[in-house]
């Protein structure tokens, strides 16, 4: 059976929901990060969740991961005919969100990754804004229709609704500035299986 590697609350979170939806079976080790067990470190050597790891190998990368279960369970629906519009628009902002967005949230939380010996504040303060414009964009995006890619829930939107809860770093201005969004979260937090996956960690 696959071997799943999660931290609650996590960029891992989104493969969680995945899994659920795509009704795979799996075995959940929760991560301590203080104390990596030999498995996780086996199934993934930079150290980060997610991560799975089966008799035929080890896959890391949420992005990746997500990818694959859409495309290995065509019929759960989780992402459009690559080729389609749909597919390039999903692609499109999935890539936006591990690309760009997910780095800025890195910098919200460690910005001492970035400072150094510098002003801590000042680079928490210029990822706030940074944030804001990219989730600004997305937003815009959802002017037209329910979901980034059209009328069905993607990849796309299920990582967006994951990486909200992070919101509460900066007192969840985002969904209280970018409506659009907030009902975004809501859609996908209603979908059953989205549900029963972030049950007691993302709301």
């Amino acid at each position: 059976m696959t071997k799943f590697f999660h931290l609650p609350a996590s960029c891992s979170s989104a493969v969680l929901a995945a899994l659920t939806i795509t009704q795979t079976p799996f075995e959940l080790e929760i991560v301590d990060l203080g104390n990596k067990s030999e498995a996780f470190e086996k199934a993934n050597p930079l150290g980060k969740v997610p991560a799975l790891l089966d008799d035929s190998g080890a896959a890391f990368e949420g992005g990746a991961i997500n990818l694959w279960l859409a495309a290995k369970n065509p019929e759960a629906g989780l992402m459009p005919e690559f080729s389609s519009l749909e597919g390039r628009e999903a692609l499109k902002w999935l890539f936006f969100c591990y690309a760009t967005i997910h780095p800025i949230w890195i910098r919200l939380f460690f910005p001492q990754r970035m400072a150094g010996e510098g002003d801590l504040a000042e680079v928490s303060a210029l990822a706030e804004a940074d944030l804001m414009k990219n989730y600004g964009i997305l937003d815009e995006a959802l002017q037209d229709h329910d979901f980034l890619a059209g009328d069905r829930m993607s990849l796309a939107d299920l990582y967006v609704a994951s990486t909200l809860h992070w919101e509460a770093k900066i007192d969840g201005r985002i969904t209280r500035t970018y409506p659009r969004l907030a009902q975004l979260k809501q859609r996908v937090l209603d979908v059953p299986a989205v549900t029963k996956a972030f049950a007691g960690e993302i709301t």
